[in-house]
């Protein structure tokens, strides 16, 4: 597919339907319904979370799906309102509700600021910014996402409510509600995971997640044990056509709440997508994302429904069915209506633990422990950084979490930037005026003097602030030796000079002239050489200072030794 640069790519789902070969289609259309069973009462319940009629939270499954669908690059990828935004949108609203808005009126409001603010992300290019962020966070971000969202299961398997802000404050809860803990709703949730593992393990081209619902909701409706919540009765009916109409203030009011969803979705949607792209060797357009998203939250606004985001639950549950495309949400989408208008009693019916079951067993794959094992093998920064955006995530929440690793990982960047390697050149096995200049040993700093008066270093990566003091000291440490008559810095693999480098080298040069060596560059590729013009470098050595190889460097070394008179000989 052809996508011409700016336009978000749109899933070509004629061409999905078929993919792998007409025999996916069946699978793909049952992955449709068992991401509804997954989907439609877990909008319920978040709506419920944010003070909403059940209904916004069903609306939210249908023409927002449907949208998404047919804008985004993923082929994996669920959206739908998520414990993080019903949070968000239950401490936002409430104040607003308090000046006589309808809940519903302050939640289509925010859709529609969260959608207009995701496309003016779009069009400022807000999503390829997430691609700066390393595969260690990605992996940690998630892997924190899946913590919590499993937390949140085990509540609801234990049919208990607790009191706490934050993660932590909710484990230590809900180990002090155990004793509270309702047997039957725990062996509920448990013999569901135990149907969705048997399945995958010994039927998995089968719909584990939606026959496992059935049994267990067949069983709870059959033995009506105590202690077993359901999702109980819900209105009927398809999504009406909205428009929130609200006074300025109520707004303004709602604005840091939509640019806190709007953030939150292009980090967790990019990040979730991404990962699944990965995953299965896919490339994707993040920005596009971006795009998609701000329509099926507009959409949300028109069509009744809350504000949506990414789902990591419903597309680890989508992921693990070995659906291959969005024609499941599209069935997910329609099925969701036909559910809406004449099927609410059966999603009435599912046991609450059943469902916890099912999102808990998807979301324990989306810790990807062979990741974290990997940087801990091969470098201990990178499982830091990736054990510590999980930490965050959970502990300071998933943006501040975020914010908190993607800073982590630039610290560490510019860290192993700043510890610049210095090469040794030398000739090799030919007079230094017409052999090859190769490596002998790295330096690290300290270059040993040659008996010739003629050393060749070669910086091994960029010159910025961060390696500047180094520039000084080598440099420095050469003015103080007495052997060496010329330097030559060798800059084929610098390929970036910033301004507090470049006052460091002309200080180096300074120090150097002062003592009588001579400094010349060499291999200086064209971007830099017009860097070094710029910074006034090139008038401090002069232009015939400056070698296109290391060879002619040498060369001029030699014709000046040559040419310089003996000592006691006239000049």
């Amino acid at each position: 597919m052809t996508v011409r640069p700016g336009i978000p790519p749109i899933a070509p789902l004629g061409a999905a339907v078929l993919l792998g070969g007409p025999g996916r289609a069946p699978n793909e259309f049952l992955a449709g319904l068992t991401l509804v069973a997954l989907a439609v009462p877990m909008n319920i319940g978040y709506a419920s979370v944010a003070g909403l009629p059940a209904t916004v939270g069903i609306y939210a499954s249908i023409v927002p799906a449907l949208v998404f669908a047919v804008t985004t690059g993923s082929r994996r990828m669920v959206v739908g309102p998520d414990a993080t935004i019903a949070a968000l949108l239950a401490a936002a609203i409430a104040p607003v509700v308090a000046t006589g808005v309808a809940a519903t009126d302050a939640a289509l409001a925010t859709a529609l600021l969260t959608g207009a603010l995701l496309l003016l992300g779009w069009l400022i290019g807000l999503g390829r910014l997430v691609r700066f962020l390393s595969h260690a966070v990605l992996v940690g971000f998630i892997a924190g996402l899946a913590v919590e969202i499993l937390t949140s299961q085990v509540r609801r398997m234990m049919a208990v409510e607790v009191e706490a802000e934050g993660w932590i404050r909710e484990v230590i809860a809900l180990a002090a509600a155990l004793p509270r803990a309702s047997v039957a709703s725990v062996l509920v949730g448990i013999a569901t995971i135990a149907l969705v593992r048997l399945l995958h393990r010994f039927a998995p081209r089968l719909p584990g997640a939606l026959i496992a619902l059935t049994i267990v909701g067949g069983v709870v409706a059959w033995l009506e044990p105590d202690g077993v919540a359901v999702l109980g009765p819900i209105a009927s009916g398809l999504p009406p056509l909205t428009l929130p109409v609200l006074a300025l203030d109520a707004w303004l009011a709602l604005l840091p709440v939509a640019l806190a969803i709007a953030v939150l979705t292009v980090a967790e949607g990019v990040l979730i997508s991404e990962g699944a792209a990965q995953r299965h060797g896919e490339r994707l357009e993040p920005n596009g994302e971006v795009f998609a998203y701000g329509l099926a939250n507009a959409a949300a606004a028109f069509t009744g429904g809350m504000p949506i985001g990414a789902s990591a639950s419903r597309t680890a549950a989508l992921e693990d069915s070995g659906a291959q495309t969005q024609v499941p949400m599209v069935v997910a989408a329609v099925t969701a209506a036909v559910v809406a208008v004449a099927f609410t009693g059966v999603i009435a019916a599912i046991p609450m633990a059943a469902l916890g079951g099912i999102v808990a067993n998807a979301v324990i794959g989306l810790v990807n422990v062979p990741a974290f094992r990997h940087f801990a093998r091969v470098r201990r920064s990178e499982f830091l950084i990736a054990l510590g955006c999980a930490v965050g995530v959970l502990v300071l929440g998933p943006l501040p979490g975020l914010a908190v690793a993607a800073i982590a990982s630039s610290i560490d960047v510019v860290r192993r930037a700043a510890e610049l390697p210095w090469a040794n050149l030398e000739a090799a096995a030919a007079p230094a005026s017409t052999g090859r200049f190769a490596q002998t040993d790295p330096t690290g700093g300290h270059p040993s003097p040659g008996p010739d008066g003629l050393r060749v270093l070669r910086p091994e990566g960029p010159l910025f602030f961060a390696n500047a003091a180094t520039v000084r000291d080598i440099l420095g440490g050469i003015a103080q030796d007495p052997q060496v008559r010329w330097l030559v810095l060798d800059l084929e693999a610098v390929n970036d000079i910033d301004p507090t480098a470049a006052e460091a080298l002309a200080d180096g040069i300074e120090r150097l002239r002062a003592t009588g060596t001579v400094v010349a560059l060499s291999r200086v590729r064209q971007p830099i050489a017009l860097l070094l013009g710029r910074y006034g470098l090139t008038e401090v050595l002069g232009p015939d200072r400056i070698f296109s190889t290391n060879r002619a460097a040498a060369a001029a070394y030699h014709d000046s030794v040559a040419s310089r008179p003996e000592p006691g000989e006239a000049p």
